[in-house]
């Protein structure tokens, strides 16, 4: 549920896990704004439209969903708890319900306005042994962990809640976008590494930094596709379609590489089939400051998380707004660091139509669906089927 667009994806599971994506929609968003909801009415019916336009594909309901969600009210803490000793030398085998009864007791929840809307493990604790990936089975008397907790505005999360369910949807639970997208477009090597994810939605920058293999600090910014779309509008004195158009087009957020700096592009002027020469370089320089601006962010929230540099694995950037020319550049240059566009990888066995940046977060949301179900599952393949290919398609052309 984004701020310009809500896309809906059912996928059926097999006992291997492979996953098939069978039904889709998608619809443009109204009433919403930077990950909050601003008009229940509008968001509702978009969902609706998103949401019936995947009924006809599965000819059935919804099953209970994964919303994702994002915004500046989202916010982070890494915490430690450990699970009390039944008695000096208890030695015991630790078990699921252990570990889930420890992450339930990491944070207290001490303010009704906030609440914990994730408790990510990132390291386990058995008596005098550090870095357990994963406890189960392993004996001893003492079970500790250290946690990623993201913690929400409850009003917030409850207006977005309301309309999902306004549209006739029943909630399986909310998964912020951040790590979502992760889950899609991260590699393994990335996470052991250091990695900063930005992805680069309509309404707000996502920010996902891994350290170790795991979720290490979480935030949203709120620049992103919208704010570059606007400057050119305003910039330009252009409608927003036209200016969406044009930074898709022809824009670029780079200075340099103009075979002809006084190159000169005709855009619809919104008026008929009228059309008003623009020079390259103008539009150019729109994009090319909005997006130096969203890179010091960027760079911004990672020395707040504490770091002083961008770790090994550098950044990695996705979303919608990522494959706008000339970012990555950008990015590499503030950051002093390599700088990769991620996408849904092959080795999922996607189809190119689902290997975009801007699936991200919705292949990423079937991932976590599926490893939250079934601790440990990892899909092996991903496929569509044909209705759900025609589907894509249709989308695409459209875009293009």
């Amino acid at each position: 549920v984004g701020t310009t667009k809500i896309a809906t994806l059912v996928a059926k599971v097999s006992s291997t896990g492979t996953m098939e994506v069978i039904a889709l929609g998608h619809a443009i968003s109204e009433g919403m704004r930077k990950g909050v909801v601003v008009s229940p009415a509008e968001l509702t019916e978009s969902i609706r439209r998103s949401v019936d336009e995947e009924r006809d594909m599965l000819g059935a309901d919804l099953p209970a969903v994964h919303v994702g969600i994002t915004g500046g009210h989202l916010t982070c803490i890494n915490a430690a708890a450990n699970l009390e000793r039944q008695g000096k030398g208890a030695v015991r085998t630790f078990s699921q319900q252990d570990v889930d009864r420890l992450l339930n007791t990491t944070l207290a929840q001490s303010d009704e306005r906030r609440r914990i809307v994730h408790v990510v493990p990132r390291t386990y604790q058995v008596d005098a042994l550090h870095g357990v990936r994963n406890p189960i089975g392993m004996n001893g008397e003492m079970l500790g962990a250290e946690s990623h907790i993201v913690v929400g505005d409850a009003a917030t999360m409850d207006n977005l809640d309301h309309v999902v369910r306004a549209a006739g949807v029943k909630v399986q639970g909310m998964v912020i976008e951040h790590l979502a997208s992760a889950e899609a477009v991260l590699t393994s090597d990335e996470r052991e590494a250091g990695v900063v994810l930005v992805d680069i939605g309509g309404g707000t920058s996502d920010i996902a930094i891994y350290r170790d293999g795991a979720a290490w600090y979480t935030a949203a910014i709120p620049v992103a596709g919208q704010h570059f779309t606007n400057d050119i509008a305003i910039g330009l004195g252009l409608p927003p379609t036209v200016a969406e158009a044009a930074k898709v087009r022809h824009g670029s957020a780079l200075l340099t590489g103009l075979d002809d700096p006084k190159e000169v592009v005709e855009l619809e002027s919104g008026l008929g089939e009228h059309t008003r020469p623009i020079a390259r370089q103008t539009l150019n320089q729109l994009l090319h400051d909005r997006a130096v601006e969203l890179v010091r962010m960027v760079l911004h929230k990672v020395g707040q998380s504490g770091l002083t540099r961008i770790p090994p694995g550098g950044i990695v950037l996705t979303g919608g707004c990522a494959n706008l020319p000339g970012l990555a550049e950008i990015a590499a240059d503030y950051g002093k660091c390599a700088v990769r566009i991620g996408t849904p990888p092959a080795t999922l066995g996607l189809p190119p139509e689902l290997e975009q940046s801007s699936f991200a977060t919705g292949v990423g949301l079937l991932l976590w669906a599926i490893q939250h179900r079934h601790p440990g599952a990892v899909a092996t393949s991903v496929s569509l089927n044909r209705g759900a290919l025609e589907k894509i398609r249709g989308w695409m052309s459209k875009l293009t």
